[in-house]
């Protein structure tokens, strides 16, 4: 068993606007975004560029195929 590369990020929310996502546990709500570890729960860069709140403990593995960005899909794997 390998260490995971990458964590999960969601969608930032923009000052006026509701919040696009958010990780309950193990649940994604809105689009998952892949960002490179090491990271700790706060703002990052995901793979695509997008501005997200990552989520050190939860693994970009664990979340679907269906809830993942296609940009990050495609770098991160």
């Amino acid at each position: 068993m390998g260490a995971d590369l990458y964590v999960v990020g969601t969608p930032t929310a923009v000052p006026g606007r509701p919040g696009q996502g958010a990780a309950d546990a193990d649940r994604v709500v809105g689009r998952a975004h892949a960002v490179s570890r090491p990271v700790v729960d706060g703002l990052a860069a995901a793979e695509c560029g997008e501005l997200v709140t990552a989520l050190a403990d939860l693994a970009w593995q664990r979340v679907g195929e269906g809830a993942r960005c296609p940009e990050c899909r495609r770098i991160a794997g």
